[in-house]
């Protein structure tokens, strides 16, 4: 693997099932960017640059992972989720769903600004 870069908007779109099932036997909804390699104990063993002008999420239960993301991202789908990455511009909610359903750990971080913008 290695950076990317894009002079285009990217759209992340559509229903995705990650192929295990959750306690009620129904089908688990998955989406990831996954900015990084691993080892085979999981370990994170290099991360990578998605560089972009937009990125828009419209896959619910999505997240970026390990990585650095450098653009603005618009979020449409609830349940998004940042982990251990950074977004190196602004995020924009178009709902209320995706921004209260928004989740980020301790390892990430969003340099710009964060708002509501239907």
């Amino acid at each position: 693997m290695k950076d990317l870069t894009f002079d285009k908007e990217l759209v992340l779109d559509g229903e995705f099932k990650n192929g295990k099932k959750d306690d009620a036997g129904k089908d688990v909804i998955q989406r990831m960017i996954a900015l990084y390699t691993q080892d085979d104990k999981r370990n994170v063993t290099a991360r990578f640059t998605l560089t972009a002008p937009k990125l828009t999420i419209s896959s619910p239960m999505a997240s970026i992972q390990h990585g650095t993301f450098k653009g603005d991202l618009y979020v449409t789908a609830k349940d998004f989720q940042l982990v251990d990455t950074t977004v190196d511009g602004n995020v924009y909610f178009t709902t209320d769903d995706a921004k209260s359903t928004l989740e980020m750990d301790d390892k990430s971080k969003i340099t710009g600004k964060q708002e509501l913008k239907k």
